[in-house]
């Protein structure tokens, strides 16, 4: 029932490493792993993850702990995690479980645009790269022409396909790799003359 909502939990779980405080369950004693006191850490951490699935504020601070128990459990396979809290779901209340429910909706209907954003970006970056490639590879125009019809492609493009695109170029850029490799070996070879690299003036002197 509740199995679907739990998607987006373990990408913020993932990020949890300490462990939590002993909490009353159904589990058997053997199952349960050792745990200790949370530290000021652990609990700003819970506190975030409160504030990404709002149906932990309806719960009381037992079910909320023995929820972050659960999921902070790196022990347990997903399929392990996606049981026990929905073992965990059933025992709430009907305010919580509707709460849960609500969640859930928003949830799916979020997961369903997210894949068709990212299908849509596939399908149209093929043809974008295509286009750009042209106007780059174009050498009968001036650099201004350049500039201004890649700012024209970028416009007529869906905005995810365009902030796509911009971002690969980005990432391929000479700046981002061979400018930053240049710039590296420039910084050694100050710092081996004796001066302070200040990003792009050298300090020989501090008074």
């Amino acid at each position: 029932m509740f199995l679907f909502f739990l998607l987006p939990i373990f990408t913020v779980a993932a990020v949890i490493q300490t462990t939590v405080p002993t909490v009353t369950t159904d589990i058997p004693l053997s199952s349960v792993e050792s745990i200790t006191v949370p530290t000021r850490t652990q609990d700003e951490k819970n506190a975030k993850l409160e504030e990404r699935l709002p149906f932990l504020k309806s719960a009381d601070e037992l079910s909320r702990q023995e929820f972050f128990s659960i999921i902070q459990n790196d022990k347990l396979s997903k399929s392990e995690i996606w049981e026990r809290v929905e073992q965990w779901a059933e025992k709430q209340s009907e305010y919580v479980k509707t709460d849960i429910m609500e969640f859930h909706q928003r949830l799916s209907q979020h997961v369903d645009n997210s894949k068709m954003r990212v299908e849509r970006i596939i399908k149209n970056l093929p043809e974008a790269l295509r286009r750009l490639s042209e106007i780059v590879q174009d050498i009968d125009i001036t650099r201004v022409q350049e500039k201004n019809r890649i700012a024209n492609l970028y416009t007529s493009l869906d905005d995810d396909v365009s902030k796509t695109l911009q971002w690969i170029v980005h990432l391929v850029s000479y700046e981002r790799n061979e400018g930053k490799q240049l710039e590296r070996r420039n910084k050694l070879r100050k710092l081996k003359k004796g001066g302070i690299w200040t990003g792009s003036v050298q300090a020989t002197n501090i008074i």
